[in-house]
């Protein structure tokens, strides 16, 4: 992964971050955001798949796994 992938994989994350917030706003205002709620729960779902792809990312970035732009 070059550092032009990693920096795209990350605005990625941040737009889906950004659509999960907004859906977890609108069930909050509609009394919806309890985990009773199976929408919720796959939007939290959903959130903790992201932040474990943005750790892999990150990690990856810390150790060095990335390749010099050819």
């Amino acid at each position: 992964m070059t550092l032009e992938e990693y920096q795209d994989a990350v605005k990625k994350i941040l737009a889906e971050q950004q659509k999960i917030a907004t859906s977890t706003a609108q069930l909050a205002m509609s009394g919806q955001a309890n985990p009773t709620s199976p929408e919720f729960t796959k939007i939290m779902t959903s959130q903790w798949a992201l932040m474990q792809q943005m750790a892999k990312l990150n990690t990856d970035l810390m150790m060095g796994i990335m390749v010099p732009k050819k």
